[in-house]
């Protein structure tokens, strides 16, 4: 994996100053081409990334004019998938464009199979991604903030104030793309920069899902235990996932109160338990709900418990690509279970 990743450092350009504006040779490439596309009225909206806060992070970024292009960026940190923010979108007429990478056209396929966007509204524009860099594990090894970071020679360059500081950017990539299998997203309107070369990419072999099964009923409940108890129920969880997209939540509602406001551990065992159970069958594992949980619950072991379960159980070989027809959605009169 590392050569292939290695050798994609120059042609993404990585080494764009994330949070300073400063844009890559993809970027310039997208930004020419959204400028495009909302000067001919082929789209009235564009959905990218801006520089973030930080020079690890970046932002959604809502491009309405032609000369708001020039704000976009493509680098190594543009991790959160912006197909949900079309939810907001829907409502309005015309048609919005959006990038996205080969993991966040997979969300986008579950929104349109979940009929909650339509597809003959949007426009994708496909950007080849070397992988994203999991700016909280960055952080969290870092006293000192980050004032500019980029990739060189297959190296995270941070640079911080007392001096500057170099990672193997492949220990730090987020999960979700050491088992991406294809870097360049398909069935898109539009790509801009190259294609990647594709690396080894490890199986997905629940070996998480393994190691929790392995501690008995009582270790497993004294672990869980331990992880919900620090939940917040911010619901960071479930509003960044695309297989949560229901017009009203049946956890907020007053009436019936299925979620007590409470958030002793048992409700947190209420709340997470239904909200797996809610996507199984339709968790696209882009890994977002761990991603953006501000006390990283490992939420990700429960999605892939229940996908082995599905994969296992109904056969289905790939659980977590978005199909037409799911299998905890559908029956069959012949299902030996039904009553």
């Amino acid at each position: 994996m590392g050569g292939e990743l290695r050798a994609q450092d120059a042609a993404v350009g990585v080494g764009g100053q994330a949070g300073t504006g400063a844009m890559s040779a993809v970027g310039h490439e997208l930004a020419e081409k959204v400028g495009g596309l909302l000067a001919g009225g082929e789209v009235r909206m564009f959905l990218g990334y801006g520089a973030g806060r930080t020079a690890l992070r970046v932002r959604p970024r809502h491009v309405l004019r032609p000369e708001g292009a020039a704000g976009l960026v493509w680098n190594e940190f543009c991790a959160p998938s912006l197909a949900k923010y079309l939810l907001d979108e829907q409502e309005e007429e015309g048609r919005v464009g959006v990038l996205v990478k080969t993991c966040d056209l997979r969300a986008m396929k579950r929104l349109v199979a979940d009929r909650r966007v339509d597809r003959g509204r949007v426009l994708l524009v496909g950007v080849g991604c070397a992988g994203v860099v999991d700016a909280g594990k960055v952080e969290a090894l870092l006293v000192e903030p980050v004032v500019e970071a980029g990739v060189q020679d297959g190296k995270l360059v941070l640079q911080t104030r007392s001096g500057v500081r170099e990672l193997p950017r492949e220990e730090y990539l987020l999960e979700r793309c050491l088992h991406c299998e294809d870097p360049n997203p398909r069935e898109v309107d539009l790509l801009v920069g190259p294609e990647v070369a594709p690396w080894a990419a490890r199986p997905r072999d629940y070996a998480e899902v393994a190691e929790v099964t392995a501690m008995g009923a009582a270790g497993r409940a004294a672990y869980w235990d331990r992880q919900f108890a620090r939940c917040l129920r911010c619901f960071a969880c479930r509003n960044v996932c695309p297989a949560c997209s229901c017009r009203e939540c049946s956890l907020e509602v007053w009436e019936p109160m299925w979620l007590p406001r409470e958030v002793s551990v048992s409700e947190q065992y209420m709340f997470h338990f239904t909200r797996a159970f809610h996507v199984a069958g339709r968790c696209v594992d882009c890994g977002e709900c761990e991603r953006v949980c501000p006390v990283s619950i490992p939420l990700m072991k429960l999605n892939r418990a229940l996908q082995k379960e599905i994969q296992e159980l109904f056969g289905v070989e790939r659980p977590w690509e978005p199909e037409e027809k799911e299998p905890l959605a559908m029956y069959t009169p012949d299902d030996p279970d039904f009553h």
